[in-house]
């Protein structure tokens, strides 16, 4: 019997995730609602900040879930990211992703939190957003998509005005940068 307040399972994958539980369930709550949820696997994203010239970096990557929408491969420019799935703290995984994925040893009162969200309305899963201080520091490792031959091959970064990265329209970007203005992380 379900309770109250608990989704009832409708499917669930095969595959397992990292805690051996299954990588995707389907559920429905209080009777009507469906969505989606990717067991223990919440998420990060961050954008790169560079206050002397006013900038955001963002990562141009491979997007599969929209080739079938496209019917063509699809590179989408997003905010930076990576899954909550070991036990280092938000802030911290942050911080090793910004070295994986931009190239940037970064000390962590550099990566300011910036709140969290739903990954999308029909998902369980929620994305803890950073704004990524990078003024004054060198890049001192090739990023991931720059020593690789395999699936970050296609990869790139690319730095946005505040007006550009808007009309980017990849909303995590917009919702960080947003919630640093909004915190006065960085000054409009």
């Amino acid at each position: 019997m379900v309770k109250k307040h608990e989704a009832e399972t409708l499917w669930q994958s095969k595959e397992l995730n990292h805690n051996n539980e299954p990588f995707f369930s389907v559920k429905k709550a209080r009777g009507y609602y469906v969505y989606g949820e990717r067991l223990g696997v919440d998420s990060i994203a961050f954008i790169l900040y560079d206050k002397n010239i006013n900038k955001f970096c963002l990562i141009n990557e491979s997007k599969p879930p929209l080739d079938e929408v496209e019917n063509k491969e699809v590179q989408l420019t997003t905010a930076f990211g990576g899954s909550v799935d070991s036990n280092l703290s938000h802030i911290r995984i942050c911080q090793v992703e910004t070295r994986e994925e931009a190239g940037y040893e970064v000390p962590l009162d550099k990566s300011h939190p910036t709140g969290h969200t739903l990954v999308s309305t029909q998902m369980s899963q929620v994305c803890y957003t950073f704004l990524v201080d990078v003024t004054n520091i060198p890049k001192t490792k090739k990023a991931e998509y720059e020593e690789d031959n395999g699936e970050y091959k296609q990869n790139s970064v690319h730095w946005f005005s505040l007006e550009e990265l808007v009309f980017n329209s990849d909303w995590k970007s917009i919702f960080i940068s947003a919630q640093a203005t909004y915190l006065k992380i960085i000054k409009e």
